[in-house]
């Protein structure tokens, strides 16, 4: 029996599908994943983006590189992720702006449920009303009388109309009826380099990137714009137990990938950003940082993302906030 041709073997074999190609021979990842962050370093984000990418990159034996893409509350990084190519090799980082953003700003060149595709939820965001050590207020009742007391003379500092902060801070100036200006920031660590100068008197912020603040002095906590006291710091009385019992704003941090993502990638990003956010080593550095873990599954975090948008337009609709 003669023997065939090694170029015929070569062409049966392609043929019939028995020659693995070099995509297919690729298992994910394969290399550099990018992990973008809609703010600047320092912020809450930022911080989770850290310490999970840093977990990440440890466990899948591949770089994770942090980009920080701040601006036009998250739209700029939102974007940006769903314009890449969806091969899992970039990732990012929102909150709970998404959701805001559906409703706030029509202007935007995406749609968050037909443009992305949600991996893993892997924090809430306790969200406290914050001001400098120098106003001479110690509890949420007194600084109410002191703000009605000089309506005007106060300012917050926010990250954008599109932003949970602001929208939460407006709301809460209805319910008490409050004037205070507000004052727009590229991102939350200027909110507290004003905060910190005097420039602006409070903000609203995620307990997050101001813990270290808090702990040092520099601000005050003065109530958490929830139902509950954050675990992360349980001595600080919520707005509900000031008599603001309409309030229950947890703002929350999850990955995103690109819509089309085949979907052996996004359980291997699932599985793997769970892993390392479900560590004692990165749980701890969350919520030392004033973040509180809270995972969910790519299925059940989707379904959180659509109810969240729906909540966030009333909240909209109910601060008399018009979209631009």
């Amino acid at each position: 029996m003669s023997r065939l041709p090694a170029r015929v073997i070569l062409i049966v074999a392609i043929v019939c599908g028995g020659w693995p190609s070099r995509t297919h021979a690729q298992a994910y990842p394969s290399r550099q994943i990018s992990f973008l962050v809609p703010n600047l370093p320092g912020g809450s984000s930022d911080l989770i983006a850290r310490a999970v990418g840093a977990r990440l990159q440890k466990n899948i034996r591949q770089p994770v590189v942090i980009e920080n893409k701040p601006g036009a509350s998250e739209m700029i990084a939102t974007e940006l992720l769903s314009r890449t190519a969806p091969d899992g090799y970039t990732i990012a980082i929102l909150s709970s702006a998404l959701s805001i953003n559906e409703t706030l700003s029509p202007e935007r060149k995406y749609h968050a449920v037909r443009d992305l595709t949600p991996v893993a939820k892997l924090a809430e965001l306790p969200f406290a009303l914050i001001v400098s050590a120098k106003l001479k207020v110690t509890s949420l009742e007194e600084f109410v009388a002191h703000a009605r007391a000089n309506p005007g003379k106060l300012s917050y500092g926010h990250v954008g109309v599109g932003a949970p902060h602001y929208l939460t801070m407006e709301w809460f100036k209805r319910e008490a009826g409050l004037n205070i200006l507000a004052v727009p920031y590229r991102s939350s660590p200027p909110v507290y380099n004003a905060l910190l100068s005097g420039e602006i008197q409070l903000t609203v912020a995620a307990l997050g990137g101001a813990t270290q603040l808090i702990e040092s002095g520099q601000v005050k906590a003065l109530a958490s714009m929830s139902r509950r006291r954050p675990s992360s710091l349980p001595s600080l009385p919520t707005v509900s137990e000031a008599g603001y019992s309409e309030f229950d704003l947890v703002g929350w941090m999850g990955v995103f990938a690109p819509a089309n993502t085949p979907q052996e990638i996004v359980r291997t990003l699932e599985a793997e950003i769970l892993r390392a956010a479900g560590s004692g080593e990165v749980r701890e550095q969350l919520q030392r940082i004033g973040l509180e873990p809270s995972l969910q599954g790519a299925a059940e975090f989707a379904s959180l993302v659509k109810r969240d948008i729906g909540n966030w337009a009333k909240v909209i609709q109910d601060v008399a906030v018009n979209p631009h």
